[in-house]
């Protein structure tokens, strides 16, 4: 485990798996407000005369395969991401074992990569959104994400600070905490609404949003427990041994 090779790929086998469970949750769950939402677009809108349907280039059957395939792949690059991650933070996040690490690493990445941007940008099934402001939305909510993950290391940075310098856990606490509501709080006020409005019934948004964060949650949970499960025994031993990121990985066995 001393080398990024050995986090790497416990963290892309993690991230197929979790991609793989969390795609199953999708195609079960989140795949009926998928229907209800495209269902709902298909219904002539009382404003026209007439309907007039836009043909699908592909079947629902094939978007749906092509939906959970994407998943899966997504869920490859979080697991690298968060293997990565952990080789370079892993000595800051307090932990007996890799897998304590790995689910407290997991719980950071969701609140700064998931959390924060959606409480203020939320996932909205199809037949909401307007094609001309995907670029503002696009980069208003990718913005919200990098201020999201600054805000939890920053916060993950400011808290051993704090402690080394003996403030009391009480008092760490409030003042970390403090520091990073405040922040995203900024950032909530300065960036822009979101643009678009929604047709669809509030029920259905609100379940296919809490949904989505379902699938991510999945995601991330999945990513963490299956990179402990695979870090663990003598793994564990070596938890505080430092990871050398700069090892050559073609000549790593």
């Amino acid at each position: 485990m001393d080398h990024i090779k050995a986090f790497l790929w416990r963290g892309a086998l993690a991230g197929v798996i979790a991609g793989g469970v969390a795609s199953l949750f999708q195609l079960t769950v989140t795949e009926r407000e998928i229907r209800a939402a495209l269902a709902f677009e298909e219904v002539p809108l009382h404003d026209h005369g007439a309907h007039h349907a836009a043909e699908e280039m592909f079947s629902r059957s094939t978007q749906v395969v092509g939906g959970m395939l994407a998943v899966v792949l997504y869920g490859l690059c979080l697991g690298v991401v968060f293997a990565f991650a952990l080789a370079l933070v892993a000595r800051r996040i307090d932990g007996a074992t890799w897998f304590a690490r790995a689910i407290k690493l997991a719980a950071l990445l969701f609140v700064g990569w998931v959390l924060i941007p959606q409480l203020k940008y939320p996932a909205n099934p199809p037949a909401v959104g307007d094609p001309e402001t995907v670029g503002q939305r696009t980069a208003s909510y990718g913005a919200l994400l990098v201020i999201g993950l600054v805000v939890v290391f920053g916060a993950l940075w400011l808290w051993h600070w704090a402690s080394e310098r003996g403030l009391e856990e009480i008092t760490r606490f409030v003042v970390v905490a403090g520091v990073a509501i405040a922040a995203v709080g900024v950032a909530y006020v300065v960036l822009p609404a979101a643009p678009d409005q929604n047709a669809l019934p509030a029920d259905l948004i609100w379940r296919f949003r809490v949904e989505s964060l379902a699938t991510n949650a999945i995601l991330w949970i999945g990513i963490a427990t299956g990179f402990g499960w695979l870090a663990r025994g003598r793994a564990d031993r070596q938890v505080d041994a430092p990871v050398d990121i700069t090892a050559p990985i073609s000549s790593i066995t």
